[in-house]
């Protein structure tokens, strides 16, 4: 990881320097006040993947033509439901005209966000 104030590769440690907690090397940190010093290895945590499908399931065949109604039966344009996914307008354009299969992930926001059924068995 990279010292947050001289970019070095190094070991950080938390500490407040005038007023901004930051994560900095040993001799940074002699700038401000250390706020704790780690012991031993440090945590490092991984993203857990929320939304990954464990059971073997298919996308349905018209998986665009069913998001594209569900979207209008909302009465939400493609920009707006973008934005609630968190997705390019374009992306939501692609995948309406089938030409682009969803991953996993965009398929439960999907689903939940428009209340809709994507994937069978």
């Amino acid at each position: 990881m990279r010292c947050e104030v001289c970019g070095r590769e190094a070991k950080l440690i938390r500490a407040e320097i005038e007023g901004a907690e930051l994560l900095v090397c040993s001799k940074c940190a002699s700038l401000g006040k250390p706020l704790y010093k780690p012991e031993g290895k440090s945590k490092v945590f991984v993203r857990r993947d929320y939304f990954k499908i464990e059971e073997p399931f298919v996308l349905i065949e018209n998986y665009g033509e069913v998001i594209r109604k569900a979207r209008e039966k909302k009465g939400l344009t493609r920009e707006e439901l973008a934005k609630k996914l968190f997705e390019k307008e374009s992306v939501l354009q692609r995948i309406e005209a089938n030409e682009l299969e969803p991953s996993d992930a965009l398929v439960l926001k999907l689903e939940k966000v428009l209340g809709i059924t994507l994937r069978e068995q």
